[in-house]
């Protein structure tokens, strides 16, 4: 099947820093866009690029504001997400735009070297760049840290940096 490019027609996240004011790029197998719900459904092998960041599922269903963009979108299928040595997977994401939030949900995980979490859901807020973890197996989340990464900060414990 051909696939479909759309280069800076949506703009999930603007201005929080560098790589968000970079063109974002959706590819898919195919494209379903109704202009009237101001919706469109991109399906099969999708691959969101914005920078370094990246987004791959088998269905990524965006709502726009007619001349503003992405106002939010939802991804399911086969979620896994990349920036740089973090990467992450879940059932399902949803991306908002006005609160420059990215949300895992569904056996979500996000790693990186220096160790990993999970849980039912993850909230990253990527402007503030903060994290936050909900329920996990048997209602808990759980956070793995390895030591063996040279990476510490003042208390002489490693610092996890910041997720995507």
């Amino acid at each position: 099947m051909m696939r479909f490019a759309i280069i800076a027609l949506f703009i999930i996240f603007s201005g929080a820093s560098a790589a968000l004011s970079e063109p974002l790029i959706i590819q898919s197998d195919h494209l379903d866009i109704w202009h009237k719900k101001q919706q469109a459904l991109f399906t099969g092998n999708v691959h969101l690029t914005r920078g370094d960041f990246e987004l791959f599922c088998d269905k990524l269903r965006t709502f726009y504001i007619k001349g503003s963009g992405i106002d939010h979108a939802e991804a399911t299928g086969h979620v896994r997400i990349q920036q740089g040595d973090k990467h992450g997977h879940a059932d399902k994401a949803e991306l908002d735009n006005k609160k420059h939030i990215l949300t895992l949900i569904g056996h979500a995980v996000m790693e990186q070297p220096e160790g990993n979490i999970e849980g039912e859901i993850i909230i990253h807020n990527m402007q503030k760049k903060t994290t936050e973890v909900r329920r996990g197996k048997n209602g808990r989340v759980k956070l793995h840290m390895n030591d063996t990464h040279s990476s510490k900060g003042a208390s002489g414990k490693k610092a996890l940096e910041p997720l995507p």
